[in-house]
């Protein structure tokens, strides 16, 4: 067996929650189960600190101990998603205020106003007994602040503190409240301020200006930023170990901005047998956001559930969820949760071990999960995925605009991005970095930005054209850079740039409800499109790559091509249907010099390279048979087996082959 650390693999432990001399049983069960790592501590601030200036940290340190002595390290959270009763009677102004004035009760979570001075204070008091309890402990490993941060109940806070520095962060941005009306267009209904102050915070039962919405939604994802950031800076003082906080699938907070002031990634998900394509699409996005190795903080064994179960998953499907994120580049994933809830909101959830101490079902696959990272340590430790030459652009400007104006009837754009553009070019077997507006574009051959409504969020458009020019292909469309970044049309074409860009002319628009409309490929094949419909106008060099074959557009271009310098566009009018579009990326990446790998498309195949050598993590997810193709004889690390040439991939196997 290799002595070097294999992944981490590991639970939420919340011993806060059981009798003291339980420790010892969880810690034995723990390392029967083959774990490594706890997480622990993030939402324990009243046993941490069980009246104001009283603090108790023996049981934690008892708790770490044990622990590393069992040879298991420690992920340390801040409490901060759960203030103490005494914290909530006493100062009242620290919860959050909905929509309708009314602050939030004691005993749920993230309940609080990230803004709060008051808040800040007592969060920053917790959170620096912490670091100096155990900021140099040998046996934690990292930290992780809060948990999920995301704006309350989706809409953020309605306090004083909130309203106000709303208001302050429009009049750094527009300095004057003319210039808001002008950008805004508030001439329209009436609707122009006389000053900042009468700027409302929005609420959801009165049909708001979608410029509000998102500027509103924009402002709570900063404060999210912010109450992160200081938490950060407080724990740098004193901790040596790396800083994280644990993110959800969704970008409802900008994590590119959020992991300024962080060192490592931490995700959480829950998808299940049906779904767990969608996370291929969520680690390609956390994995560039920092340089280096991300950690699955949160994911379930079996079930999910809160005071009801839900979403029993079939044998294997715990063994190709646990082994994801390190084919993806991660080094960590971690269950929640290790030992069931007796009591509370959440005893219904899945987990390692039930509440009364014994192992669920899918226990042998957690042991085999556990000692598969020990048998290929080595090489999952000298290796790393190999950085992708495709790239596809997701937006947290984008995330919020759709969601306050969503252009078409019921229109969902993460749901149409992952499900109606990234998932065929993950079928094609296209390994692709799912990246910010603002991330540096001089390692991809290829981008794509569908939905991309604003080309100048993070400066995207001062650096694409001269990227495309120096020789890269650029598939953009359909619904790109058609809104200014104050959420607005563009009032001298239906783009801001890319008639201009691609040579086109666009004679009309028409949404694709209720009806879609047929596509003449220049190759001769007919399809539909979906969605949206560009009528497009070729001219100088852009030609076309498909033509309406009916409806009001008939004859005109729903895709063109256009060379730009070394480079070229490939503009989208209409999103082609799932084959039609595998097949135009396949054959822009061959145009690009990039070559897929050879696998059926429920077998995610990830190339890995290093001081270690060089292979392939397979993982079939979707629970039926499929194969892969090698060029290069290999070995599969987890069982043995020489493999070559054309190798059958069981429902829910995972192979490790180093070549």
């Amino acid at each position: 067996m290799s002595r070097v650390m294999p992944p981490y693999l590991g639970a939420a432990y919340y011993p806060e929650a059981w009798p003291a001399e339980q420790v010892d049983e969880d810690i034995r069960l723990m390392l029967d189960a083959g774990l490594n790592v706890a997480r622990i501590g993030e939402f324990a601030w009243s046993s941490m600190e069980p009246e104001e200036d009283r603090y108790a940290f023996d049981w934690l340190h008892r708790v770490v101990d044990k622990l590393g002595e069992a040879g298991i390290a420690t992920i340390m959270g801040t409490p901060t998603a759960t203030p103490p009763a005494w914290l909530s009677e006493r100062y009242p102004e620290i919860l959050a205020v909905g929509p309708d004035g009314v602050r939030a009760q004691h005993g749920a979570r993230r309940h609080v106003c990230p803004n709060s001075p008051v808040y800040r204070d007592h969060c920053a008091r917790i959170v620096t007994r912490l670091a100096l309890e155990f900021g140099r402990d040998e046996n934690v490993i990292g930290w992780q602040i809060d948990n999920e941060v995301h704006p309350w109940q989706g809409r953020g806070c309605y306090c004083e503190v909130c309203v106000a520095e709303f208001r302050e962060r429009l009049r750094c941005k527009f300095d004057t409240i003319d210039d808001l009306n002008a950008a805004w267009g508030m001439a329209l209904w009436s609707q122009a301020y006389q000053s900042f102050a009468q700027v409302p915070a929005p609420r959801p039962d009165i049909w708001h200006h979608p410029s509000l919405l998102t500027e509103w939604a924009l402002f709570h994802s900063e404060s999210q930023i912010q109450y992160v950031a200081h938490q950060a800076e407080i724990l740098r003082r004193s901790v040596s170990q790396p800083i994280g906080t644990d993110m959800m699938p969704t970008l409802a907070c900008d994590y590119r901005e959020m992991h300024r002031a962080l060192d490592l990634v931490q995700y959480n998900h829950y998808d299940g047998m049906d779904t767990l394509w969608r996370q291929v699409f969520w680690m390609d996005y956390v994995r560039p956001l920092k340089d280096r190795p991300f950690w699955n903080t949160e994911t379930a064994t079996c079930w999910n559930g809160s005071t009801a179960a839900n979403g029993y998953k079939e044998p294997g499907f715990c063994r190709v969820n646990s082994w994801l994120p390190v084919a993806l580049g991660g080094e960590a994933n971690l269950y929640w949760l290790w030992r069931a809830h007796w009591s509370g909101q959440e005893l219904m959830h899945g987990s390692v071990v039930s509440s009364c101490g014994r192992p669920l079902h899918m226990i042998d696959e957690v042991r085999e999960i556990g000692a598969g990272f020990r048998q290929c340590a080595e090489f999952l430790n000298g290796t790393r995925p190999v950085r992708p030459e495709v790239a596809v652009h997701f937006s947290h400007f984008a995330w919020w605009l759709f969601r306050f104006q969503p252009m078409i009837n019921k229109f969902d754009y993460p749901e149409a991005l992952m499900g109606r553009f990234y998932r065929p070019l993950m079928d094609a077997q296209l390994r692709a970095d799912v990246i910010d507006p603002a991330a540096d574009l001089e390692a991809y051959r290829l981008v794509c930005s569908p939905f991309l409504p604003a080309l100048d969020e993070g400066g995207l458009s001062e650096r694409l054209y001269a990227w495309i020019e120096a020789g890269g292909t650029w598939i953009v469309g359909p619904l790109a850079d058609v809104r200014t970044l104050d959420a607005t049309k563009y009032i001298h074409a239906p783009f801001g740039r890319l008639e201009d860009w691609a040579g086109v002319r666009c004679a009309g628009q028409i949404p694709g409800d209720p009806r879609d409309f047929a596509l003449r490929w220049a190759h001769g094949a007919e399809s539909t499109g979906s969605l949206w419909y560009d009528g497009l106008e070729p001219a100088g060099a852009a030609t076309a790559l498909a033509t309406y074959a009916d409806g009001p557009f008939e004859g005109l271009a729903a895709a063109t091509e256009t060379p730009v310098g070394d480079g070229r566009i490939v503009l989208l009018g209409t999103l082609p249907g799932p084959d039609d579009l595998g097949r135009l990326l396949l054959k822009c990446a061959d145009a690009s010099g990039i070559a897929p790998a050879e696998a059926s498309a429920n077998v995610l195949l990830v190339p890995r390279m290093g001081q270690a050598g060089v292979g392939f993590v397979a993982l079939e997810r979707e629970n039926r048979p499929g194969t892969l193709k090698l060029t290069r004889p290999a070995t599969d690390l987890l069982t043995g087996r020489q493999c070559r040439g054309e190798i059958a991939v069981s429902p829910y196997e995972v192979l490790v082959l180093q070549e």
